[in-house]
């Protein structure tokens, strides 16, 4: 009885795969990431001494540091937060 073996040569291959994501995906990816920094966040607040206003620092700290990992120039981060607007929106609770 004999084992069917197959041997590959032993080599270094680097496959790199860039997946398109459409504008659609993109949009529901950043919506469910708001959702769990929310979750996360209401644990913090309420077991911790943290105010929102703490968070609301914390999260722009952040913001600059995602940019820049993102790839984004200071400068490019700087335009993003200069032409932010507020728009509130009232949920039912």
């Amino acid at each position: 009885m004999t084992d069917n073996i197959l041997k590959f040569p032993k080599r270094n291959l680097e496959v790199d795969v860039e997946l398109e994501e459409s504008e659609d995906e993109y949009h529901e990816m950043v919506e469910a990431i708001v959702i769990m920094m929310e979750m996360h966040t209401a644990g913090l607040i309420v077991t911790s001494d943290a105010k929102w206003q703490h968070v609301m620092d914390a999260c722009m700290t952040m913001a600059v540091s995602a940019g820049l990992r993102a790839g984004m120039t200071s400068e490019e981060i700087e335009e993003m937060f200069e032409s932010a607007r507020v728009q509130e929106v009232e949920y039912d609770a």
